[in-house]
């Protein structure tokens, strides 16, 4: 496939706020999500980055340059912060 894409950290995983729901039934998943989900556990991954795929089309870089900046603009103060390394 010849698509442009990029992807733009948004936030970090929070052990708190993103934890399963209570009842949440990963068999009523198809098999795919289920890979996903079965994998994921909140106060493990405390802390990574969370992000979002732009996808364009073939040639379309600038456009998915310009969609990612409106993305990082709409969050505003809530900007992904970088790891500060010495």
């Amino acid at each position: 496939l010849d698509y442009s894409a990029g992807v733009i950290p948004v936030t970090h995983v929070d052990k708190t706020k993103d934890q399963m729901p209570a009842g949440f039934n990963i068999r009523k998943l198809n098999g795919i999500a289920q890979g996903a989900y079965k994998l994921y556990n909140a106060n493990e991954m405390h802390g990574l980055p969370v992000g979002v795929q732009i996808i364009g089309r073939r040639l379309e870089e600038e456009k998915v340059l310009a969609l990612m900046e409106r993305v990082e603009d709409a969050l505003g103060d809530e900007k992904f912060r970088l790891l500060e390394i010495d």
